[in-house]
């Protein structure tokens, strides 16, 4: 595996406890600082080691969704937390260390410089030397070497986005600190948020347009308009979500991409953890069933992709145009039945639907906009 995020460790575990021999090389040395908004859907959630509360800052079980410009405003309140906080840092460290305790072998601090496939193999040239495998997970990111040095395509679409990482004297952050939040309208297609953390808010914004876009201004007034202005201090960060998939399938010979390599992330939230989980699971799943024949492999991955986050990703991009290209058609269904909007969104990042089932089935029309 190249990669020890979220993807690369779920598949690095699930190897391991398979009995096979695994090698999981990252770049970094763990811990290490990771840029993401950091917050755990419950179907990200239900993937993780029981003991992964350890590293949830915060929960909430309610989220505001606010229409900037549209006068709306939206609570979505479920039983069980719709949102848990974490650091990457934290997370990934404790994917990777999970990983160990299952048999692989990580190697941190190790950048690779080189991917070769060949027909029995794959070689992996880095700073700590040479590396052989059967095959190659790779979730190495959205600029993925591999992915480069495979022949696959850039990946098609990617949304901007920018965080900073705020931090207040106490009294100050008991005001902002209550409340997960997603705003519209600061920013053309695209959304701000406020993710309260343990000590310190993580507030960003991203865009889906194609053009440039100040963040970083836009970002300021979103601050301002917050009442946010006595910060003891920030730390900015940024980088690229990618919202399609790369194209020409996701596994060549003995390679398989996975999470944001493969360009994973969810078109409407932008949240990527939950399918980096997924695709990770799924790559170990066809490796482990189908191996030492890696044409058996690809199919399986490909095919296993397909039925559970493929499918699900073009519904969602589908009704992203609706959330993202057309905001007077959004201002207009979301004035008339934004509370049933507002539930179907939640019974989706609660895991109770999923996309595919919401656009295909005409029931999910019929509740949305009140004939059930």
């Amino acid at each position: 595996m190249i990669g020890a995020g979220p993807a690369g460790c779920s598949a690095a575990t699930a190897l391991a406890r398979r009995g096979r021999a695994v090698l999981l090389l990252e770049k970094a040395a763990l811990p290490r600082y990771k840029t993401c908004g950091g917050g755990l859907l419950p179907r990200a959630f239900q993937r993780l080691p029981a003991h992964a509360r350890e590293v949830v800052e915060s929960s909430f079980h309610s989220v505001l969704l606010n229409f900037q410009g549209e006068g709306l405003q939206f609570t979505a309140t479920r039983p069980e937390p719709m949102l848990r906080m974490v650091m990457r840092a934290d997370l990934d460290h404790l994917l990777a260390t999970e990983a160990q305790k299952a048999g692989a072998r990580l190697v941190a601090g190790c950048a690779v410089k080189q991917v070769i496939s060949k027909n029995d193999r794959v070689e992996l040239t880095t700073d700590q030397g040479l590396f052989q495998a059967r095959f190659l997970i790779a979730a190495d990111g959205v600029h993925s070497l591999t992915a480069k040095a495979c022949g696959w395509p850039a990946l098609p679409r990617l949304a901007p986005a920018i965080e900073w990482e705020l931090h207040f004297a106490e009294e100050d952050f008991a005001r902002f600190g209550r409340t997960a939040r997603f705003d519209f309208g600061f920013v053309e297609s695209g959304y701000a948020w406020v993710f309260p953390k343990r000590r310190h808010l993580s507030v960003g914004i991203l865009t889906t347009r194609r053009s440039n876009v100040n963040l970083a201004a836009r970002l300021e007034d979103y601050l301002r308009f917050l009442g946010i202005n006595r910060i003891e201090r920030t730390e900015k960060h940024g980088w690229l979500i990618p919202l399609e998939p790369r194209r020409g399938g996701l596994a060549r010979g003995r390679v398989l991409l996975a999470g944001d390599a493969a360009g994973l992330a969810d078109p409407i939230t932008a949240e990527g953890i939950s399918h980096a989980l997924e695709s990770g699971l799924l790559a170990a799943e066809a490796i482990a069933t189908n191996q030492p024949d890696p044409e058996n492999v690809g199919r399986a991955y490909q095919a296993l992709l397909e039925k559970s986050i493929l499918g699900e990703l073009r519904s969602a991009r589908w009704l992203a145009k609706f959330v993202y290209q057309h905001p007077r058609l959004r201002h207009w269904a979301f004035r008339w039945q934004g509370r049933r909007f507002t539930r179907l969104a939640a019974d989706v990042v609660m895991g109770a639907r999923g996309y595919r089932e919401t656009v295909r089935n005409p029931l999910s029309y019929l509740k949305m906009f009140g004939r059930r």
